[in-house]
């Protein structure tokens, strides 16, 4: 939702032409605390406040978690926009008390609704006369800084000018205005598409902006992403989402990961704010913007927008072991949690289940890559619901309808292997007649097999299937209560996942792209780098602005590293053909030299890092050229010689990009 204030005109020149396609670029984060710990993408998720959105029919949002803002949108969002807001109640013309924008409907939801007024106003460049809508945007009351930021919605159906939003919005003060301060658009639509007098009812949008140069006010960047659905979104609710990282952007609608915006696609000019500081989390509903157009006949009187939730996740280190994550698939209507102590993992899940198209569940999950098994003892569950499930799953990513193969128990005693052949089908079952407090599934190519035991020692084949899944899958447990009133509270002993050279966070990064020399794959020491390194890997660093440089472009690097040594990465090519490798480098003298791998063989020769002037001093260096072939590989970074003082320089990033 881009908070543009006066700076139309400037926009339009300083972005793109609307109505030429979007530009696909992305920036940097960088944080500013230092850190030694690797906080990755598949840290564990806490959560850390939420709004559920109970209470009684016609009662207004929480005020002591929303504000809601009052007054002509034109003034308060910039856009030519030409709706205006209404506190709950008021008086105050055109908003009528009697009809609030916003209210609870008294079965968990929020309801946000645009109601059309009599009056018509004149906005925009081309003096469009437009009718006037009241409508609700809401800013949180706290504000927050990295996370997952996320909302279970039903956006309004599609019409012209008609503009829904969840988004975040760096903090502003008398010195510090947007776009210096950043923004974050986790979703929006606007109808019709730019440029054109067409309506898409199945395209939303994910957005980053901040300034084109430090600081400055004169014109900014907008880096979005797109995501279509199958169906209208306006059919129910989904879930959109954001993993807010330092040097990292991750957009997912129900699960699945649509866009990623790193540090890695800098192209020298742009500048990002996102970590001076915290942001607070919006929801509104729009009508008309002079970017894209305004409402007109057609436009519905009453569009409306439902929230089931908002709620805001933080990482927390220390919930689970290195290299296991955990997230709640389908967005529960109560959030779950993961953690282990003494060699016990209790993962609490709420959900409807895993037996329709999309699936509710709390998973703790590390990265398995190619054959392996996911083994576990189920100790208890809280669980009487006979729907409930306590088990061990492999799935081919995190969306709610995504292919899975897993084994659970139930309350009353039953044991199922349960798989889903192709995404969005609901599942097939097959039951095991005999007890078993323990449970397996492995896999050996698409082959899928369920196990179970009552000892963990003598294994019975429950069922097999073959399923299409690529070679970086999530492992790990399982918990869901098909209750929306109380979780079902698992406990796992003996868990065991293959080590394999697995994809960071089970995913494989999609080349041509940007990898995170961090985010190297997750099997451990033997598998993914060096034994020499330890089971913690290679040393993470938060990257920091050099002194006296307001360029925010940041995130994690690898520093330290020692010469002959390798680092594993899963990647997956989208297209065969010719590639040229860059790597981003600090070195503060020579920096020594390292090439790279595809699949065990040398991909490069040796690059020699030069100086690059200082430690915190960032340059990007060419590291070869290549011919890659489509689908799975694993790039080796590998070290060959070290400098004087027996290091390499820190590496940020490699990016993969067509010659």
């Amino acid at each position: 939702m881009q908070e543009r204030g006066k700076k139309i005109e400037v926009f339009s020149q300083c972005s793109r032409a609307r109505g030429r396609g979007w530009i696909r670029v992305a920036l940097a984060l960088s944080f500013l605390i230092g850190s030694h710990l690797r906080v990755s993408a598949q840290s564990p998720w806490k959560l850390v406040w939420s709004d559920e959105f109970d209470g009684q029919l016609g009662a207004p949002p929480d005020a002591a978690k929303w504000k809601l803002q009052a007054g002509n949108g034109a003034a308060i969002a910039g856009n030519d926009e030409a709706e205006v807001y209404c506190a709950v109640p008021s008086d105050a013309a055109p908003c009528k008390p009697n009809q609030p924008n916003t209210y609870l409907d008294g079965k968990g939801h929020l309801v946000v609704v645009a109601i059309k007024t009599g009056q018509t106003v004149t906005v925009g460049a081309n003096k469009t006369l437009a009718p006037v809508y009241t409508s609700a945007r809401l800013n949180s009351i706290e504000n927050f800084q990295y996370g997952r930021l996320e909302a279970s919605m039903r956006i309004p159906a599609a019409g012209k000018g008609i503009w829904p939003a969840f988004w975040a919005l760096g903090l502003q003060n008398d010195k510090l205005h947007w776009p210096a301060s950043g923004e974050i658009d986790v979703m929006e639509q606007w109808n019709p598409m730019p440029g054109t007098e067409t309506t898409n009812a199945l395209t939303i949008h994910g957005a980053v902006h901040g300034p084109k140069a430090p600081g400055s006010s004169e014109g900014y960047i907008d880096l979005t992403g797109d995501y279509t659905f199958n169906s209208p979104p306006s059919n129910g609710l989904h879930q959109y989402a954001v993993d807010w990282s330092p040097g990292e952007v991750d957009f997912y609608v129900d699960g699945y990961l649509y866009e990623r915006q790193s540090v890695g696609t800098l192209t020298g000019h742009e500048i990002w704010e996102q970590d001076r500081g915290p942001f607070l989390l919006l929801v509104n509903l729009a009508m008309g913007g002079g970017f894209f157009g305004y409402p007109d006949a057609t436009t519905g009187p009453t569009p409306t927008m439902v929230l089931d939730y908002v709620r805001v996740y933080q990482r927390d280190q220390t919930a689970l072991p290195k290299d296991w994550g955990n997230y709640d698939a389908g967005g529960p209507a109560i959030a779950g949690s993961s953690t282990f102590s003494k060699g016990i993992y209790t993962v609490a899940g709420g959900g409807a289940g895993i037996t329709g198209h999309f699936d509710q569940f709390q998973f703790a999950y590390r990265g398995l890559g190619g054959d392996g098994e996911v083994t576990a003892h189920v100790v208890d569950q809280t669980s009487k619901v006979p729907q409930a499930k306590a088990g061990v799953m492999l799935r081919d990513g995190r969306g709610a309808a995504s292919i899975f193969a897993m084994a659970f128990l139930s309350p009353d005693g039953s044991v199922h292997f349960r798989y889903r052949q192709t995404k969005g089908d609901v599942p097939s079952d097959v039951p095991y007649k005999g007890p078993a407090t323990w449970v397996k599934v492995g896999r050996v190519g698409d082959v899928f097999t369920g196990y179970a035991s009552v000892d963990g020692k003598a294994w019975t084949a429950i069922g097999n299937t073959r399923l299409s899944m690529p070679h970086d899958t999530m492992a790990g447990l399982i918990a869901t209560s098909r209750d929306n009133k109380a979780p079902n509270v698992v406990r796992f002993d003996y868990v065991d996942v293959t080590r394999t050279d697995s994809g960071f966070d089970g995913v494989a990064a999609s080349l041509p792209g940007v990898v995170q020399a961090e985010n190297f794959d997750t099997g451990g020491s033997g598998y993914s780098f060096s034994t020499e390194y330890g089971e913690a890997g290679p040393e993470i660093k938060q990257i920091v602005p050099a002194a006296g440089s307001d360029d925010r472009a940041g995130g994690y690097s690898l520093v330290g590293l020692k010469a002959n040594r390798y680092i594993n990465y899963s990647i997956y090519v989208e297209k065969e053909g010719d590639y040229t490798l860059t790597a981003r480098v600090a070195s503060a003298g020579p920096g020594g030299s390292l090439h790279f791998n595809v699949d065990q063989k040398p991909l490069s020769k040796p690059l020699a890092v030069s100086d690059t002037g200082g430690a915190s001093r960032w340059t990007e260096m060419k590291a070869g050229s290549a011919h890659l072939t489509a689908g799975h590989h694993t790039i080796a970074l590998v070290t060959d010689a070290a400098n004087a003082s027996g290091a390499l320089a820190a590496i940020d990033f490699f990016k993969v990009q067509p010659q």
